[in-house]
């Protein structure tokens, strides 16, 4: 179990980073508060160094906990990516923060957890996993995209997000429910295994539509993307 642990060590870190900066919450003053976004970025700039150590660069192209959870090359360069981009949001971050009336911290965190979802997501080699990750995601994106309770145009924003959401959540889990019913397992390797033979399968073509609709409607792809531009203006 010790081992398999080494594979989410970024992962981690990111998450025990959000619970320190909820926790800081509580011993520094409300002008330090400010500042934290400086200090979530720098510990993720050792974070993305981390990945390039050559312990961790070492476990490329094994698996973990039963084989759902992969780490080689592509997943390596998204994690990377996700960082990257996670520590310019926290440093833009710091302006926005400046003008909230309270929840700082919070909001900062609620970054720093979205990013573990990704990164965990990045991973993923099996269905579940996959979801739970992106479900933390989305999860977070909704408190975020409501996070300024005071604005009535930021709460119906939250509102819309969240049952939108939640119907692209219903049209991935069915999607996985068809394709488990035809492989027999969640995982990616059984179905690149079989997939010669599920092409011919509608009932699993049925169920991968189905999965590439929730996930289009999650990241706001063409044809799904309607909801979107209604959304961000709220936020």
């Amino acid at each position: 179990m010790g081992d398999q642990l080494h594979f989410i060590q970024l992962e981690a870190i990111v998450v025990v980073l959000g619970l320190l900066v909820l926790l800081a919450d509580l011993f520094i003053s409300e002008s330090a508060r400010r500042s934290l976004g400086y200090v979530a970025a720098g510990a993720l700039c050792l974070v993305f160094l981390l990945s390039f150590h050559g312990s961790y660069v070492a476990l490329a192209d094994g698996k973990a906990f039963g084989g759902i959870y992969r780490l080689d090359g592509l997943a390596l360069f998204f994690k990377r990516f996700f960082l990257l981009t996670a520590i310019f949001v926290l440093v833009f971050a710091v302006d926005f923060a400046s003008r909230l009336k309270g929840g700082v911290s919070e909001y900062l965190a609620f970054i720093l957890f979205a990013l573990s979802g990704m990164m965990f997501a990045s991973s993923a080699n099996d269905f579940s996993l996959l979801f739970v990750s992106i479900e933390l995601i989305t999860v977070t994106f909704y408190i975020l995209v409501s996070f300024q309770r005071h604005r009535i145009h930021s709460l119906e924003a939250g509102v819309k997000y969240l049952i939108l959401g939640a119907v692209s959540s219903a049209f991935l889990v069915y999607g996985i429910a068809l394709v488990f019913g035809e492989v027999g397992s969640l995982k990616f390797d059984a179905i690149r295994a079989e997939h010669a033979g599920l092409l011919g399968n509608n009932v699993f073509l049925f169920g991968m539509l189905f999965v590439f609709a929730g996930l289009a409607f999650k990241i706001s792809a063409f044809p799904f993307q309607v909801w979107a531009p209604d959304v961000y203006q709220g936020a």
